[in-house]
């Protein structure tokens, strides 16, 4: 009965694969298990790269023991620089898990809540109209007027404008490409507003020269559908949330531990 006990017992001790090792380094192993937490800690597109290549990340872990294992051998870790700064992030690491713990955890906004937001506040989620236009500017009157003559006998706006403009869009044809209101000059925006979608412009003086514009398209206004703006609905209100609450934690912490600004304190700072 004692040596089949035994059996069993001998089994379950290290028989999980993440307790295999790896590399020695020393006196100290790296096993599977250090391998898949290191690997589980690297940002997702580092993991994508350590995926395809897990000997790079292991040479690194091997690079990584071997200079700590030196390193804690020649006393650096009782340095003081060191220890100072170990204080202080470890102060850093418990705040920053207090505070996650406290406000960032407690966070939570419903359907409902972002909902309602979205329907308050409409105007934040157009997309204002847009126009798409091209033109062909010449330096005088003159030649814009042949231009038009041009154009009315059917001669191709884009080959015109390729030949004839003195713009630097004149290699694609003249194409402004899309703009909105008062991203262009007053009377070449004025010109598009009173177009439809193909129809070109009579002459139009700017402080450019002359132009003829072409409308080529034009975009409405349009309300981000509410699915769309659900994500940046659901940051803002769980930002807003977070800070409520933390400024409400800073308050009660401070009425808790009773904290006491002594008279004269910003002056003695600000004293030589």
């Amino acid at each position: 009965m004692i040596l089949p006990l035994a059996f069993l017992t001998g089994c379950g001790r290290g028989s999980s694969p993440n307790d295999k090792t790896l590399v020695t380094v020393a006196d100290k192993s790296i096993t599977v298990k250090d391998f898949k937490n290191k690997f589980s800690k690297l940002p997702r597109h580092y993991q994508a790269v350590a995926e395809k290549n897990k000997k790079n990340l292991l040479d690194d872990m091997i690079v990584e023991s071997l200079f700590l294992e030196d390193a804690i051998r020649k006393g650096i870790d009782k340095d003081k620089e060191i220890q100072d700064i170990l204080v202080e992030a470890r102060k850093k690491i418990i705040i920053a898990k207090f505070v996650k713990t406290e406000v960032d955890d407690k966070v939570k906004v419903s359907g409902d809540e972002m909902k309602a937001f979205y329907e308050e506040h409409k105007d934040g989620f157009k997309t204002p109209g847009m126009w798409r236009a091209s033109h062909i500017l010449l330096a005088s009157e003159g030649e814009a007027k042949d231009v038009l003559a041009e154009l009315s006998k059917g001669v191709n706006f884009e080959d015109i404008a390729r030949a004839r403009s003195i713009d630097a869009t004149s290699s694609r044809g003249g194409d402004v490409g899309y703009f909105r209101q008062g991203q262009v000059v007053p009377e070449f925006e004025s010109a598009c507003l009173g177009l439809n979608a193909g129809q070109t412009s009579s002459i139009v003086r700017t402080q450019f020269g002359y132009h003829i514009i072409k409308l080529t398209d034009k975009k409405s206004e349009e309300l981000e559908p509410y699915e769309s703006a659900k994500p940046k609905i659901e940051n803002e209100l769980k930002l807003k949330k977070r800070n409520e609450l933390f400024d409400k934690l800073v308050v009660s912490l401070k009425e808790k531990y009773r904290v006491r600004v002594e008279p004269g304190a910003i002056k003695a700072l600000e004293a030589k």
